[in-house]
């Protein structure tokens, strides 16, 4: 699978990547990735990356012309940031999830989701190819606890 990388993750998004200021902060992060580069099923789009220890408390996505494909939304094996080496994406958030239909994952599943002391990246892998095209964006909010 070839890695790719949204401008959120990569550092170029208008907003900062959330850290906790202080143990129990709440940080929540609105960012969209517009699709200007074509992901493919064999590709993994890498979102955004999660501090250690971070807890996800809420997860919400829209979409808008990216069609009736389905998603896999999960953390990434391997080191944030890493293009050059084979990297796989799980579905703890969201497993065949339709992409456009607005999604929010369910409370039980991110009390489920374990804290890493490592840092994690969130990715995303689609069931059909994504064409490049300057109207197909993810919408994204998350919130995560420190």
């Amino acid at each position: 699978m070839s890695t790719k990388q949204s401008t959120a993750f990569k550092g170029n998004a208008r907003t900062p990547i959330p850290t906790p200021h202080k143990a129990g902060d709440a940080q929540t992060y609105l960012f969209t990735h517009v699709f200007n580069e074509a992901v493919l099923t064999t590709d993994v789009l890498e979102l955004f990356p999660v501090f250690p220890n971070g807890k996800i408390v809420q997860f919400d996505y829209a979409t808008e012309n990216i069609g009736a494909i389905n998603l896999n939304i999960g953390f990434l094996t391997g080191t944030p940031g890493d293009v050059v080496s084979a990297r796989t994406c799980g579905s703890e958030f969201f497993a065949a999830t339709a992409a456009n239909t607005p999604s929010e994952a369910a409370l039980l599943t991110l009390a489920a989701v374990a804290e890493s002391a490592d840092v994690k990246s969130i990715g995303l892998v689609p069931a059909a190819n994504i064409t490049a095209a300057a109207n197909k964006k993810i919408h994204i909010r998350l919130t995560i606890k420190g």
